[in-house]
């Protein structure tokens, strides 16, 4: 009877130490492969800004466009993650980019991005630089960080209508759609703050975030489904409310409080925007952009509208950023407004 339950103990051990081996084993693998796929990706972690695009960054390959169409793509990010990076020796007018994803532009080749347009319309030293998923504070230290090695002569900010998101903890914590999961800094009370801008598993997710790419990722695709989820979400609340909704009036805030920031670095230098799906939030854009003496274009993202309404794609495979036709466009309006 003892040697029967010993064998029974023996036997169960075996299976359990062989199903835990086996799973340890599969995280492993699976960890590996994740960090190999993502170790030469156009992004990369940074202790100030969060996150950045990886410097010396190479891609050579396709991409397509919503309507499936395939393009070639090469992509080049220098030293400093610039996707553009011109002479800083030049005498000819030397134009400083801004911006997030649209400006970061990883759908489309170097020569075609928006800027490219514009050093070819306007004979100019173009540097741009952008980051997938950067709010208003990312881009201002990006501002701060390379302002005086350019020292340009124009600043080119792109607005996005998902500012306002990315630039509030709280807003962000209320949304899987503009959060990627990831420590940025923020703007609160006054000074930078970095916070994981998530209710739920924050711990967990912060272990994933230093130790294991393969459960952030998990994670990561988890936040993708829910996003999808018939549910009230932040953006449908504030596109419904607008300035009364207090998450969007307090971020609000916070951006004019950045780009005031911004306008007190580069002094009298002309600083001129535009906006990509600015919605509802074109108007505080616009209020914002006139109380830091900063011209507003806002007929780049009408122009897109514009084609799209005639059945131009205009958009990449993501059906959110421009693909090449797109990027032209934007570009063109742009260089006949700075000409």
């Amino acid at each position: 009877m003892f040697l029967r339950e010993l064998m029974r103990f023996r036997q169960a051990f075996l299976s359990t130490l062989l199903l835990t081996v086996t799973v340890l084993l599969t995280a492993l693998v699976g960890e590996i492969a994740v960090r190999l796929l993502h170790r030469d990706g156009p992004l990369t972690f940074d202790e100030e800004l969060g996150w950045k695009p990886r410097e010396n960054y190479r891609f050579d390959g396709f991409h397509k466009a919503a309507d499936g169409t395939q393009y070639p793509v090469h992509i080049s990010q220098n030293e400093y993650g610039f996707r553009m990076f011109g002479d800083v020796r030049t005498k000819r007018p030397k134009i400083m980019v801004i911006g997030d994803s649209y400006t970061h532009a990883i759908q489309v080749s170097d020569d075609k991005t928006y800027y490219a347009y514009l050093k070819k319309y306007l004979d100019a030293e173009v540097f741009a630089y952008g980051g997938d998923g950067y709010g208003t504070l990312q881009e201002y230290m990006v501002l701060d960080r390379f302002f005086d090695r350019i020292k340009p002569d124009l600043i080119l900010w792109q607005y996005c209508g998902n500012d306002f998101i990315n630039n509030s903890v709280e807003l962000e914590q209320e949304s899987s759609i503009n959060n990627n999961g990831l420590v940025r800094p923020y703007w609160v009370n006054g000074r930078i703050t970095y916070l994981l801008p998530k209710k739920h598993g924050s711990s967990l997710r912060r272990l994933a975030l230093k130790y294991s790419r393969l459960l952030y990722l998990v994670m990561s695709r988890l936040d993708k489904v829910f996003a999808h989820l018939p549910i009230d979400t932040v953006e449908a609340q504030i596109s419904s409310e607008g300035s009364a909704h207090p998450g969007f009036a307090h971020s609000v805030q916070v951006t004019d409080a950045l780009m005031s920031k911004v306008r007190a670095r580069v002094g009298q230098m002309p600083v001129v925007a535009f906006i990509v799906g600015g919605g509802h939030a074109v108007d505080t854009f616009r209020h914002i952009s006139s109380r830091h003496g900063i011209q507003l274009l806002d007929d780049v993202q009408g122009a897109i509208e514009n084609a799209e309404g005639k059945g131009i794609v205009v958009k990449s495979e993501d059906r959110a950023h421009w693909n090449e036709t797109g990027h032209r466009i934007a570009g063109e309006v742009l260089a006949a407004n700075l000409m």
